[in-house]
């Protein structure tokens, strides 16, 4: 096993940049779901499936900010972190369903929101009860529940043009090389400062910037033909 690097510090704050980055996308995710709240109006269902969507982003980077902020108790930080890793699932899940529930209709509307959210039950209950798996259990998990979209492609073509799909797409890969350079351990740049843990936590928060484009442009307005 590597041994843990020496973290630069501010202050208390126990990781700076990772606890300031996830900390202005928190802040940016309360401004988005107000947003998506308003361009639901008129249509509550709408508005519901694009809620679940804004209080996944503001859940994961509220509780990411947080974690990798406050100098917790060892006890408490290994809770957190359980709570950080399983917010993976929840925010995965929570970007699928307006997608879903907005633009799908009938079986394929079920059967991927009943498999991502399923997914994310599975994954929320072993962080909580089994957090000792192997971590590929895990990478496994959120792997199949992020690239389930290919299952519903065509249905979304039908009815969405190219450029929702391909900011969809491009979040889902760059979702997936932030993961490969988090397990990977790659590329270790300033190793106290900004290194590989760094560099995925742009990525994920670029990666949902992609998808709540798609989302607030092309999916909260669409109006099924």
């Amino acid at each position: 096993m590597n041994p843990p690097e020496e973290r630069l510090t501010l202050g208390r704050m126990q990781n700076p940049v990772r606890g300031c980055l996830h900390g202005a996308a928190a802040a940016a995710s309360l401004v988005g779901t107000a947003l998506l709240w308003t361009r639901g109006a008129g249509d509550l269902s709408r508005q519901l499936a694009l809620l679940v969507f804004g209080m996944s982003l503001l859940a994961l980077y509220t509780v990411s900010s947080l974690y990798h902020s406050v100098p917790w108790r060892d006890v408490w930080k290994d809770r957190m972190q359980r709570l950080d890793h399983a917010m993976i699932y929840i925010l995965v899940a929570g970007t699928y369903t307006p997608i879903a529930a907005i633009v799908l209709s009938g079986r394929h509307r079920s059967a991927i929101l009943g498999a991502v959210w399923g997914i994310a039950l599975v994954g929320v209950v072993q962080k909580a009860l089994l957090p000792q798996l192997a971590a590929w259990v895990s990478i496994a998990l959120q792997t199949a529940q992020g690239w389930l979209g290919p299952f519903v492609a065509v249905p979304l073509a039908r009815h969405l043009s190219w450029k929702p799909l391909a900011l969809i797409a491009l979040g889902g890969i760059v979702y997936t090389a932030g993961m490969v350079l988090f397990v990977t351990r790659r590329p270790r740049l300033w190793p106290r400062v900004f290194s590989y843990h760094e560099v995925f936590h742009v990525l994920v928060v670029a990666a949902s910037g992609l998808h709540y484009a798609a989302i607030f442009a092309y999916v909260a307005p669409f109006a099924a033909p």
